[in-house]
């Protein structure tokens, strides 16, 4: 089960500023499989693996203390991870050609989230060893792009 948290030091150069983290299962719900083939469909910076804005991006929505954050893929970048489209039928708010690939929710302190960082971390592995410092790069996944 993905598991959603907001938390600081994620980010070395700005290591008090709070981050959106998502940590995926590579074996669990086929949401969480395609999310976590999305780093083969990245660019590479110092020590991230960005996601093009224009692929796919993380949908945030405060609602009093619960944040929601949908991660939205375009079908051509979803359907090269070998993902089967045709389980994916929920849409983008942004853009309604964009899928709804994964949907995670939390409890968080709106104080905490209004600080956090406009990209959110993905994080792919083992459930137990998901937020380890040796445990990889992570995906960065920008909102959604503007019009």
């Amino acid at each position: 089960m993905a598991r959603l948290h907001i938390r600081p030091g994620v980010d070395p150069d700005e290591p008090d500023v709070p981050v959106v983290t998502l940590c995926v299962d590579p074996e669990g719900s086929p949401g969480e499989r395609a999310v976590a083939r999305l780093g083969d469909h990245c660019y590479e910076g110092d020590g991230v693996l960005f996601l093009a804005g224009t692929d796919g991006w993380a949908e945030h929505t405060l609602d009093g203390r619960r944040l929601t954050v949908d991660i939205v893929v375009h079908p051509s970048v979803l359907g090269r991870t070998g993902a089967e489209l045709a389980a994916f039928p929920g849409r983008s708010a942004a853009d309604p050609e964009a899928l709804l690939v994964l949907r995670a929710e939390t409890e968080t302190d709106p104080e905490l989230y209004a600080r956090a960082a406009p990209a959110t971390a993905v994080f792919t592995g083992a459930p137990d060893r998901m937020l380890d410092a040796d445990h990889g790069r992570p995906v960065l996944l920008g909102p959604p792009p503007e019009e």
